[in-house]
């Protein structure tokens, strides 16, 4: 038979010898419809890349939680600024480094609003099939942009 072993804590603050171990529960989040899917090892490119401050991770992880299908994101800045407590040049100046590290595109203009997507690199909200023709879409562009640069 096996040796069964007998966990205690001391509180800190009394010095008392508790038995068992503390265990931390997390708040339960509700959650609604809002999911995506998101790629593990695009997380690690974000956490090793020392040009993304905290303002453009803030930035990025707001333009991922209002992420629409076929990873739109059509959100004006003025909104995004005044949602997370941020100056507005602040918003423009993530998202242009987001834009720059191909982390989100550029989509149409929708009235006055630049519209954006997340790369289907980082993630994506949507049927499967659809994110394999994104993906083969994205690889078609690189393709083509490598044969212009070796000309």
């Amino acid at each position: 038979m096996g040796k069964i072993t007998r966990f205690r804590t001391i509180d800190m603050e009394t010095g008392e010898l508790i038995e068992g171990v503390p265990i931390y529960i997390a708040p339960k989040i509700k959650l609604k419809e809002g999911w995506f899917m998101g790629f593990q090892d695009a997380f690690v490119v974000l956490a090793k890349d020392r040009e993304i401050t905290m303002e453009s991770r803030r930035v990025l992880d707001y333009l991922m939680g209002n992420l629409g299908f076929e990873n739109y994101i059509a959100l004006p800045q003025r909104q995004i600024a005044e949602d997370l407590s941020m100056q507005k040049s602040h918003v423009s100046e993530a998202i242009k480094l987001l834009l720059t590290k191909g982390i989100i595109i550029e989509g149409p203009k929708l009235g006055r609003t630049h519209t954006y997507r997340l790369s289907s690199t980082f993630g994506w909200k949507g049927s499967v099939k659809n994110l394999t023709k994104t993906q083969g879409e994205i690889i078609a562009i690189s393709n083509h942009k490598s044969s212009k640069k070796r000309e």
